[in-house]
């Protein structure tokens, strides 16, 4: 950091240029590293006006001294601070612009996230480059996190969400924060085997942008190995917990045990066997959207948006994920062929948000073809002034599901009004809500890529085989428990859901009485073509030896005996409900309906 000086000063007097807003102030240049910085510092000045230039300059020095003879971030920020305030602020958005064609689509923040890895020494490089992501949208963005990290997790009746004014878990407002950007919550859209989805209707002119409706999708409830709910309902006893508390406590851990195994880690392209059950279901919601929606969620949710939208490329104008993990490859590509025919102003646009650190992002096999941006996830003791730290544990533990871009939002300086108000009745993160050791918690920019040059370590691969791993005895593993605890409510769900997307009925009256007949039957009923799959994926035994009679011996030689095993049985008769089935099924007679044919 140094000043251009125009005479020799005296030994015993120190004089230098006066300090400028957002510069530091410069010194004699001492060593060689110095004197290069200076000399690139003097050049940046000299092409004022020349984005393309500067661009060259400021890229030549990151490499020599950056790339090829990596410093320690204490020692490079203020070298690099220097020569990004060299740009003028008039030419800053177009030398980030030709630096990134410089660098075949890698942008400057991109670089900075990846060379200065301390956040702290990060922060305020970044405030002098232009922001990662344009103001539009960004405030589109973060209004799209309340949806897909919050709201859509929730089962309120669209009437209790457009009417909530504090949501207990991270504290935000859903109903100021709906009216403000003007959407109004639909109904709840319940699915089978854990699928859950919410659309967000748009009030014409009250939406700050072009009013596109918003269909989320809810990701994993929970990372839950307890497909039974034992282990869930034993602690809640041990805690003291009442009786119908232990058994809420059961229910959430087999619902979330359902997200995890079936959809996360099941030998299968994670969120496709949430998506092939519910293909019929999905199909009738995106015909009543009237305009071309906006795709989003969280983790699986996440998943799963971007599969339904590379199956209803017609349906979708945009995607945004948040912590996502990738899809198929073919689907990207497919939708990639889909997206180049299209008219540019109609062509698909997709932004995937993460945070450095969480491991979800790195399954699936590609993202939606559009922009990735990463975020690192520091904090410190709240009311301190320890420097902010990015810590391993707690970022397994709060990172994945941290609001990402409303604490980034909480961290800058100037904000539209649109902005301002996300901050004041948005999400927050839950660290900071923590009431034994409350934190405070920022998001510091790392990195933006386009989706084909993804930096991720992928582990698809490794993820599907530990899935067809999890298989040690019929009837045993966790992915069998989970089919069995759960196939006897889909599989009535199903045959209600046959009604419910049946046309000749008219009224949830009529609905409801014909539903009241196959609930109150005493017959086994059939399973669904889907769950029949499911069981062949999942490699469930059809039979086992039969441990009674093993063998038979007659002249022609010795025959294993077998007998079916109980999913083996549920192919050949079908499957029995139980009362608390029945039972349950009967009290989501509303949302069934609702969820096929809308409010």
């Amino acid at each position: 950091m140094y000043t251009n000086r125009t005479a020799p000063a005296a030994p015993s007097v120190k004089t230098a240029a006066p300090p400028t807003s957002g510069t530091p102030t410069p010194r004699q240049p001492s060593t060689p590293l110095q004197a290069a910085t200076f000399k690139a510092v003097q050049a940046i000045k000299l092409a004022a006006g020349k984005p393309e230039r500067m661009a060259q300059i400021l890229d030549q020095w990151m490499d020599q001294h950056l790339r090829q003879n990596p410093l320690k971030d204490a020692a490079a920020a203020p070298l690099v601070q220097n020569l990004l305030a060299a740009i003028p602020v008039k030419d800053r958005v177009a030398t980030a612009q030709a630096y990134a064609k410089l660098n075949n689509g890698t942008t400057l923040s991109a670089s900075l996230g990846e060379l200065i890895r301390d956040s702290n020494t990060r922060a305020p490089l970044m405030a002098l480059i232009p922001p990662p992501v344009p103001q539009v949208t960004l405030t589109l963005d973060t209004f799209l996190e309340q949806i897909a990290v919050g709201l859509v997790y929730s089962n309120q009746t669209a009437a209790q969400m457009n009417a909530d004014t504090h949501e207990d878990r991270r504290g935000s407002n859903p109903a100021a924060l709906l009216k403000h950007f003007g959407y109004t919550a639909g109904p709840l859209i319940l699915g089978r085997w854990g699928f859950q989805m919410r659309v967000f209707y748009p009030t014409a002119g009250k939406t700050p942008w072009a009013p596109q409706p918003i269909v989320a999708f809810r990701g994993t409830e929970g990372v839950q190995f307890d497909p039974r709910g034992d282990g869930a309902a034993a602690a809640a006893r041990k805690k003291g917990q009442s009786v119908p508390e232990q058994a809420q406590a059961r229910r959430a851990a087999i619902e979330g045990s359902v997200d995890t195994l079936i959809g996360d880690a099941s030998p299968a392209p994670i969120g496709w066997l949430q998506v092939q059950p519910n293909k019929d279901l999905i199909k009738a919601n995106l015909t009543r959207l009237g305009a071309p929606a906006i795709s989003t969620g969280h983790s699986l949710g996440g998943a799963i948006a971007q599969i339904v939208t590379a199956l209803h490329p017609a349906s979708f104008r945009q995607v945004v994920t948040f912590q996502s993990p990738g899809i198929e490859q073919s689907l990207v590509d497919g939708l990639r062929t889909t997206n180049n025919w299209r008219p540019p102003e109609e062509r698909l646009q997709a932004r995937h948000y993460r945070a450095n650190g969480d491991v979800v992002p790195n399954a699936g096999e590609r993202n939606i073809d559009g922009q990735i941006y990463t975020f690192d996830r520091v904090s410190r003791p709240q009311g301190t002034r320890q420097p902010f730290s990015s810590n391993v544990i707690e970022n397994a533990r709060s990172g994945h599901v941290a609001p990402l871009l409303s604490t980034y939002v909480r961290g800058q300086r100037t904000l539209s009004p649109d902005l301002q108000f996300l901050v004041q009745n948005g999400m927050r993160d839950e660290a900071t809500l923590d009431k034994d050791g409350p934190r405070e918690v920022q998001t510091v920019f790392a990195g933006a890529y386009a989706s084909t040059q993804d930096p991720k370590a992928n582990v698809e691969r490794a993820r599907m085989q530990a899935g067809k791993a999890i298989s040690a005895y019929p009837g045993l593993d966790l992915l069998e428990t989970a089919f069995y605890v759960n196939i006897a409510y889909n599989t009535l769900l199903s045959h209600i859901e046959t009604l419910a997307a049946d046309k000749s009925i008219k009224t949830l009256a009529a609905f409801k009485t014909r539903a009241a007949a196959v609930i109150n039957s005493d017959e086994h009923l059939q399973l669904d073509k889907d769950d029949r799959e499911l069981a062949r994926i999942l490699q469930m035994d059809m039979s086992v030896i039969d441990m009674d009679n093993p063998v038979t011996i007659n002249r022609s030689g010795v025959k294993t005996n077998t007998q079916p095993t109980i999913v083996g049985r549920y192919f050949e008769q079908g499957v029995k409900i139980p009362p608390d089935v029945k039972t349950q099924i009967t009290a989501q007679l509303d949302i069934i309906w609702k969820s096929w044919r809308g409010e």
